[in-house]
């Protein structure tokens, strides 16, 4: 009774979503058999497209799947970046187009690709942007293009930053359900979704904070770039003096209202294409399978980098999930390898299990101890069991807006009594021979003794927590403590506060390794290594078939959406242990 109550919405979610990916993949199961590959692509006078309307994780391949919007989310950032350093370099690359409305992906994702971008201008290249409508995100990368184009229909969604929490309390109540919490630290908001309904002061003031912090990094970059001064920029973002083509238009948001044969004409010219030619765009998985990107240096000299991106988990060796089985073999393999002489771990995760991430933190104190550096990288996020275990890293680099911190635990456990009781009629009784043998149950309620012990618990966890990153950080723990407390920071204001020591990318890490090994020709290996399975290159085959054909559409964007709603409610839902976990949906678009 205890695991149906707890998993019930889970799985009934889970079940349900599994049948409508089923019925999907069946469906497009001919056109797969029929697909033919882009073998006859070629790079001459070729225009790299990038539409980007895809999830983009921290390594390829290291997703779930093709259900996340098609071949090229498999494609890793580091893999994208160097295929547009690549671009810039090769002849035969004319320019680069960015047709993107919608993307999904973090800030720090967007800022470092707007940063490839804009090293690839430097070849003197064209690059355009044109789109039918630019959300926010959307605007913020075609920004970093030569000239920004918009369809005469369309228009810029430029508005601000905001946060959609919901709050299930007065649901729950309603239900008979409630859940016994346990957190450390005023800032540590994740469970408020369960115990309030509304934010708290103090997740208020943290929210505004990083918010503004990032929303000003927007703002800086699109003012630079488009040449409009910030208190325009408000205005316009107040006003949302860019909701038609005309205002947009008019404010220099965009350089042309133009339709898109209008604007391929333009680019046909860039590219040196006859006006009745077809200019010979290209995806990123296009360019991928064209372009050679081989790792060179010495074998004897390695510099290992290890992605950590997706929840820290316990005892859950998939793809898209930190977990302690499989990265604990990945260390042992480091520190058996003699050429391997630095470490970066890219950390892109808002966190999880305390004890998965205490497992991890372990680890890297033994790569350090055998003499071997160890510099952390962070992406998006790298909040809370993102942030533990990274925090005994020699070094730490971050971007200006990624969300970190958030250091701090919870635990919490539902209590289904009032329900069973007072709703279902079902009733319990006990024997037992000492006086807690039969604890933390959840449909029973929790004694007094047992809500001390799990205070007692997560405020200790809490404080190993604060000790490792006093260590990490040669911060004293009171120091530690003042930034603790579960607040989130942006990065930019994390380099102040000294709980990170360098605003940038990966590629920075990557040099400062090599700095601190005293390495300078060497060669990049990546963990965890994927190997695809055959239901995921069918999948695969699938999505790239429906984007030749034009078919991103509805069948893709509806899976995504299903499986956005069910890894949220597995989070929400099926929290085991203490956690060192940041719960937040930040609304960029």
């Amino acid at each position: 009774m205890k695991e149906f109550l707890r998993s019930m919405l889970g799985s009934c979610l889970g079940v349900l979503v599994a049948m409508l990916l089923v019925v999907i993949i069946l469906f497009g199961m001919g056109s797969v058999m029929s697909a033919g590959g882009n073998s006859g692509k070629t790079a001459e006078k070729g225009v790299l497209k990038l539409t980007l309307n895809h999830s983009i994780p921290e390594k390829t391949d290291n997703v779930e799947g093709g259900f996340q919007g098609g071949p090229s989310s498999a494609l890793g950032l580091r893999h994208i970046v160097r295929l547009i350093e690549k671009a810039g370099s090769d002849e035969h690359i004319k320019g680069i187009v960015i047709q993107a409305s919608s993307l999904q992906m973090g800030q720090a994702t967007l800022l470092q690709l707007r940063n490839a971008i804009a090293e690839f201008k430097e070849s003197g290249k064209f690059v355009y942007a044109y789109a039918d409508s630019y959300s926010q995100s959307a605007y913020f990368l075609a920004t970093v293009a030569d000239s920004v184009f918009l369809n005469p229909n369309g228009d810029v969604g430029l508005q601000g930053y905001g946060v959609v929490s919901p709050f299930f309390k007065g649901s729950l109540d309603k239900l008979g359900i409630s859940f016994d919490i346990f957190y450390a630290g005023d800032f540590k908001s994740a469970t408020e979704i369960f115990r309030r309904t509304d934010m708290s002061p103090e997740n208020r003031l943290q929210t505004k904070e990083f918010l503004t912090d990032m929303v000003g990094l927007m703002k800086s970059e699109v003012s630079r770039s488009r040449k409009i001064p910030l208190f325009e920029l408000d205005r316009i973002m107040s006003e949302l003096d860019g909701r038609d083509a005309k205002r947009a238009l008019q404010n220099k948001l965009v350089d042309a209202n133009l339709y898109w044969d209008e604007f391929e004409s333009l680019v046909k010219k860039s590219a040196g294409v006859d006006a009745d030619g077809k200019v010979n765009y290209l995806s990123l998985d296009d360019y991928n399978g064209l372009a050679e990107l081989t790792e060179s240096g010495k074998y004897t000299q390695k510099i290992a980098v290890v992605y950590a991106e997706g929840d820290v988990v316990y005892n859950s060796p998939t793809k898209g999930m930190i977990d302690n089985t499989r990265y604990l073999k990945i260390f042992d393999k480091i520190k058996k390898d003699k050429n391997i002489k630095a470490v970066v771990l890219r950390v892109n995760s808002g966190g999880g299990s305390a004890l998965t991430s205490d497992i991890i933190w372990r680890e890297v104190e033994q790569i350090k101890a055998k003499g071997i550096p160890v510099i952390a990288s962070f992406g998006d996020y790298a909040a809370s069991g993102g942030y533990y275990i990274a925090a005994g890293a020699d070094s730490i680099f971050a971007a200006p807006n990624t969300l970190t911190g958030s250091i701090g635990v919870f635990s919490m456990l539902p209590n289904f009594k009032k329900l069973s009781n007072e709703k279902l009629g079902i009733t319990y009784d006990t024997v037992k021979t000492h006086g807690l043998a039969v604890n933390l149950s959840t449909v029973m309620g929790l004694s007094e003794k047992e809500k001390q012990y799990m205070t007692e618990s997560t405020n200790d966890i809490y404080q190993k927590f604060l000790d490792r990153v006093s260590r990490g950080r040669s911060m004293p723990v009171d120091s530690v403590h003042k930034y603790a407390q579960g607040r989130v920071w942006t990065g930019r204001r994390a380099k102040e506060i000294g709980l990170v020591d360098q605003l940038g990318y990966l590629q920075d890490a990557v040099a400062a390794a090599a700095k601190k090994a005293k390495i300078s020709d060497f060669k990049v290996v990546e963990y965890p290594r994927i190997e695809k399975t055959f239901f995921e290159q069918l999948i695969e085959s699938w999505a790239k078939q429906q984007a030749e054909e034009g078919e991103e559409s509805a069948i893709n964007a509806e899976t995504r959406w299903l499986l956005k709603l069910y890894k949220q409610n597995k989070a929400i839902f099926q929290t085991e242990g203490v956690q060192a976990r940041m719960m937040v949906d930040v609304k960029f678009d």
